[in-house]
Formats: C-alpha cells, sequence, structure tokens
C-alpha cells in the first residue's frame, strides 16, 4: 500500500496523508511496482547497511508492529503495521527542515528464493508514479536510482530466528541481522530521519564482515570458472588490503575490496568482476559500503599458530611451501617442517648449543 508524507524542505512540520485500504496484490501495476523496487534494492549504486531494531527508545513502536504483524499476517494487522511506519517517519521529520516529503510504499511479499520481505521505500520524485487522490496505484513508470530516497527492508524468517538468539552485545557473532535499509548516495545526508522512523540500527559487527570479506570472495570466485585459479592470489590481495587499513586506522569499503580483487585478476577476466559489489553486499554475505577491520579475525587469515609444553611456532602463511627454497619447508610425507633460519635465529641458537657444550 502507498501512504503520503506532506512535508516541505525548510519548515519544522509535517502531515500525513494515509491511505485506507490496501492496494490489490495481484494487480499487474502492484506486481510491477515491487518487482522494480526489489530489483533496485541494494545494487552497486545503492549498497545496503544490514542491521537491526534498536529498540532503544520507547516511544517508537515500529518494532512492536511489526511483530505483531508477523504472528498475524492480516490485512488489517498490515495496515496498521504501514500506517504505524509512516506516524513514526513523519514524527521524526519533523524539525528536520531539510526533510521533504513523498510517497512511502509498504509491501509484503517473496521474492525469486520464496524468501518473506517487508519493503518500504520512500519515492521522493512523484513522477514515478501514478496516483490518484484515493492514493490508489494507476501507472508505474520506470523507477531509476535517483527517484529512490530510501528504503528499509525486513527478512522475516531471520527476524523470526533472531527470537531465538540471546541477546549478546559483546558477542560478535551471534548477532542475527534480519534488517537492512539503502539510500542513494546522494540522499544520505537527508534521509536519517526516515532510518531514525523505522528504529533502523547498524549491526553488522568488525568480526563477521572481517571474516565475511574472505568467505565471500571465495564463495565468488567458485561461482565463475576462469576465476577459481586466482582464488589464492586474491585472498592475498584483500589481506595486503586490509592489513594496509588496519595498519592505518582507516575503514575498508566495497570500492577498495573491488580493487583488491581486480589487481589479483589478469585484466582480461576483469569483466567477471562487474558483479562483484553486488554478491558481497547482498542478503548473505552483508558487507557494507565501509566497516572497521577486526584484527583477530584478520590474522586467521595471515598467520598460523601451534605450540606444545616444547616450542611455539607463529608465522605468516605466505612463508609456508612445500619447496625446500621456501622459508618454512613442509614435507608432507614426512610431517616434518623445515625453517630457513635468519642470521639472527642462527646466532641464538649457536650461543644456545655454545653455553650447553661449555657446562
Amino acid at each position: 500500500m502507498i501512504h503520503e508524507l506532506i512535508k516541505t524542505a525548510g519548515t519544522i512540520t509535517s502531515s500525513v496523508n494515509p491511505a485506507d485500504k490496501l492496494l490489490p496484490a495481484s494487480a499487474e501495476v502492484v506486481i510491477k511496482l515491487i518487482s522494480e523496487l526489489d530489483k533496485l534494492y541494494g545494487t552497486k549504486e545503492n549498497t545496503a547497511i544490514y542491521g537491526t531494531f534498536s529498540k532503544k527508545d520507547p516511544t517508537n513502536q515500529f518494532s512492536k508492529y511489526t511483530e505483531l504483524f508477523i504472528d498475524d499476517q492480516s490485512e488489517s494487522k498490515f495496515l496498521a503495521f504501514s500506517k504505524q511506519g509512516l506516524n513514526e517517519i513523519a514524527r521524526e521529520s519533523r524539525g528536520q527542515q531539510s526533510a521533504t516529503g513523498g510517497y512511502i510504499v509498504f509491501s509484503h511479499y517473496h521474492n525469486s528464493n520464496a524468501q518473506p520481505f517487508l519493503l518500504i521505500v520512500m519515492i521522493k520524485n512523484k513522477d514515478a508514479l501514478k496516483i490518484n487522490q484515493k492514493l490508489e496505484l494507476e501507472d508505474v513508470i520506470q523507477i531509476d536510482l535517483s527517484k529512490i530516497h530510501q528504503a528499509a527492508r525486513i527478512n522475516l524468517d531471520k527476524f523470526d530466528k533472531s527470537k531465538e538468539i540471546p541477546s549478546n552485545p559483546s558477542d560478535e557473532i551471534s548477532t542475527l541481522n534480519y534488517l537492512s535499509f539503502v539510500s542513494p548516495r546522494s540522499n544520505k545526508d537527508a534521509s536519517g530521519y526516515f532510518i531514525k522512523g523505522l528504529d533502523c540500527i547498524d549491526g553488522v559487527r568488525p568480526a563477521v564482515a572481517t571474516d565475511n570479506v574472505f568467505k565471500s570472495a571465495k564463495a565468488y570466485c567458485n561461482t565463475k570458472n576462469e576465476l577459481k585459479a586466482f582464488r589464492n592470489k586474491v585472498k592475498d590481495s584483500l589481506i595486503e588490503y586490509l592489513q594496509h587499513c588496519l595498519d592505518n586506522e582507516k575503514p575498508a569499503t566495497l570500492a577498495g575490496l573491488e580493487h583488491s580483487v581486480r589487481q589479483a585478476v589478469p585484466a582480461e577476466h576483469h569483466e567477471l568482476l562487474n558483479d562483484y559489489i553486488d554478491f558481497v553486499s547482498n542478503e548473505e554475505w552483508q558487507l557494507p559500503t565501509e566497516f572497521n577491520i577486526n584484527s583477530n579475525s584478520l590474522k586467521k587469515y595471515t598467520r598460523i599458530r601451534s605450540k606444545t609444553d616444547s616450542w611455539e611456532l607463529n608465522f605468516r602463511r605466505k612463508a609456508l611451501g612445500t619447496t625446500d627454497n621456501s622459508d618454512l619447508y613442509y614435507d608432507d610425507n614426512a610431517r616434518k617442517l623445515t625453517i630457513r633460519c635468519s642470521d639472527d635465529l642462527v646466532k641464538q641458537i649457536a650461543e644456545e648449543l655454545g653455553s650447553r657444550n661449555a657446562s
């Protein structure tokens, strides 16, 4: 269904024009609209940020109405859910002089993989939709990114599963991000009220994001036969990029990841990387536009550690090889690791053995 938020830039007041009935789900024009919006959601130019409801503001009841609809997916509950979302967005827009109104589309649908979603999209350019005074949709003009001001989407399967996970803010792994939101770059500074109104909060933690950089890159290469041979080079290039970001206390970015992957792949295969960002920022991998790096997660991909009561090893994975000219030569048949000693290590060993002979 479609509601309208009425607000003029430069003012601090707003009002709402809510619809009083749902749009027919089987109507061709409605199917076309939701299909267009779903295709645009989370593209390279419009990457998603994944998270959860914050539930920190007791006056914001949007998450409560979402749960009420999930428990009883009737038309009346969906209408209540959408009106609550409209009211929360309107409330947050008041006092924001730069905020402007537009049409807000609320939809409940299943994607091509039969996953259920709730999608909320604000369309600022009214030329994108042809709507009558009853807020009934009559036509959909070709929608482009410039007409999508802001959007939020709730994965209902993940939202349901999240209620089974104990809340532990210190746990880097257990958070299940069921909610995501997007905004074209040109609109991000002016659209904070939409995100706040729907109670969204960024939930992708550095440990998970760092781990998913490598998991998603491996999965992506495996989807294209021509890239499989470059998986290790891609991994090494990503390690170098993330380590550089960590050393310089800078966040990693999707653009930086893509650049690193392209450096590891011959130019004749670069066309195969055109949908890399779409792939790693999807519902499965959830890499945000930028994120901080977790040093412990990165070490899992850069170093090998092992110890016994007698010794301890800690070395870069790149130093390991299976030929005798490697810094660390592993003989699989003999199950032996041969270390090419540095001058300093030779000196320490000689001193230790010399002291033993002297005694």
